[in-house]
């Protein structure tokens, strides 16, 4: 069966990565799968969104599919899908976010009246987190019955400790002698908190660490000048923009990961990719209590909502360093695989001839 995979966000967004993910896996199972990698990185005022939408039409104009599957309703992606819709395709749209809750006013309003008129566009909806799929279904009863969950996986292909990274992590373990590695990745935009984040490493103080940030962004700037403001810049590194491979050495130098959500109602809805690839990791990990971390408080460390409450558990973890992690590993290959998702998805939709 031909299916054609598509993100509507730009290359270096966390949406993407699944995107790709879930490509690579199920191309393994059923090889006419293909994907189209979108062609810009996040620019202002969305105009790799309008630029797109160019782009992905030129690109399947002339092609056939038989299930397009896009992760996000936007525009961009959708309006060319729509076409192939009238020659018979049939339309997956993946709900990984509830974007318009990032916004305020105007912008905020404008993107659930988009998204909400793509979503019935679409012959079935898929989503990650259970408070999402039930606001789906609240808000589209139309789909209560045609809403499938494909978890957030980790490609346990890439996300392993193998000898090169082992031989990698202990050249910056080296680096940084005898200091603690505190470790964090973003995509840095207005989903990432880093600035939460920063004010939590400021309150602790005596301890001998370094946080590492790996990620680029539209923010990346803004958080730079944030840590000179704040007089961390001898506790605080940024290693910009890497790919997915070169993340890996740092998480396993790694003493002790984080995860951040401010508390707001969107991330209520969110399911945390770096949370399950640090576990796969088998890396100890601080989270604060927001929306699906409750679920993992068997593998992690949970503290309070706020930043006062995170600094705290940062501080006691960095001590501590117990090995409450060591189950987390198990319980992602169990559960969070994208190997195993995939072939979820495959015999539901395909091999189980759900179109037909």
């Amino acid at each position: 069966m031909k299916i054609l995979i598509l993100s509507s966000q730009a290359k270096n967004t966390g949406s993407t990565l699944r995107a790709e993910y879930f490509f690579k896996y199920l191309k393994k199972i059923n090889s006419d799968t293909e994907y189209i990698k979108p062609p810009f990185n996040s620019l202002p005022l969305f105009l790799d969104f309008i630029l797109s939408l160019f782009f992905y039409f030129f690109k399947i104009l002339n092609k056939k599919y038989q299930i397009i599957f896009i992760v996000k309703p936007y525009p961009n992606t959708v309006l060319p899908a729509l076409i192939h819709k009238m020659n018979g395709a049939k339309i997956i749209i993946d709900i990984d976010d509830l974007d318009f809750g990032y916004r305020k006013g105007f912008v905020s309003t404008i993107i659930k009246w988009i998204q909400n008129k793509l979503i019935n566009t679409a012959d079935y909806l898929t989503s990650h987190n259970d408070n999402l799929i039930k606001y789906i279904k609240d808000n589209h009863k139309n789909f209560n019955q045609k809403i499938f969950k494909l978890n957030q996986c980790v490609d346990l292909d890439l996300f392993k400790v193998d000898n090169r990274n082992k031989i990698e992590a202990k050249k910056i373990k080296k680096k940084y002698l005898n200091k603690k590695i505190i470790f964090y990745m973003a995509n840095l935009n207005i989903a990432s908190y880093l600035d939460c984040i920063l004010n939590a490493i400021k309150l602790i103080e005596k301890e001998n660490f370094i946080l590492l940030i790996a990620g680029g962004g539209p923010l990346l700037n803004y958080y730079k000048k944030l840590t000179k403001k704040l007089k961390l810049e001898e506790r605080v590194e940024f290693l910009g923009p890497l790919k997915q491979k070169e993340v890996i050495k740092f998480i396993v130098a790694a003493d002790l990961c984080l995860v951040y959500y401010k508390d707001l109602p969107v991330n209520r809805y969110r399911a945390s990719m770096k949370l399950r690839e640090y576990l796969a990791l088998k890396k100890r990990v601080v989270a604060n209590d927001i929306g699906e971390i409750k679920n993992f408080k068997n593998f992690i460390h949970i503290s309070k909502k706020d930043i006062k409450s995170f600094s705290m558990a940062i501080k006691k973890q960095i001590k501590s360093l117990d090995k409450i992690n060591k189950k987390g590993y198990k319980y992602i290959i169990k559960n969070y695989n994208w190997e195993i998702e995939a072939k979820k998805f495959y015999n539901y939709f395909i091999r189980g001839k759900y179109f037909e």
